[in-house]
């Protein structure tokens, strides 16, 4: 079976999606028809390509990527915990017919 051979515009494309756009690798992988492991690789070149053509002044891609990815994590909790807060709202105006404001003295 011959191997195939991607450009440099599509792995850098790949890449990009995962870094920036936040797509989800295996996503990505059934879409594109190309291996996890793969696209791993291709994410990691890109960051230290951009690592070496960083002039020294600019932010770190690196730490860029690793911080866009706690925010997303950080992100994806905080919808969760809003979600939980409005079942929660959802259910207690269902119990109680009136809203009922509590106020400590």
């Amino acid at each position: 079976m011959k191997r195939r051979q991607y450009t440099t515009e599509f792995k850098k494309d790949a890449a990009y999606q995962i870094i920036i756009e936040g797509v989800v690798v295996q996503e990505l992988s059934d879409r594109l028809g190309v291996p996890t492991n793969q696209l791993y690789r291709w994410k990691a070149e890109h960051i230290e390509e951009s690592e070496a053509n960083n002039p020294a002044s600019a932010p770190s891609p690196k730490k860029m990527a690793a911080e866009i990815a706690d925010l997303r994590k950080e992100l994806a909790k905080s919808k969760r915990m809003n979600e939980i807060l409005k079942k929660r709202w959802d259910f207690s105006v269902r119990i109680n017919d009136e809203i009922r404001i509590y106020r400590n003295p």
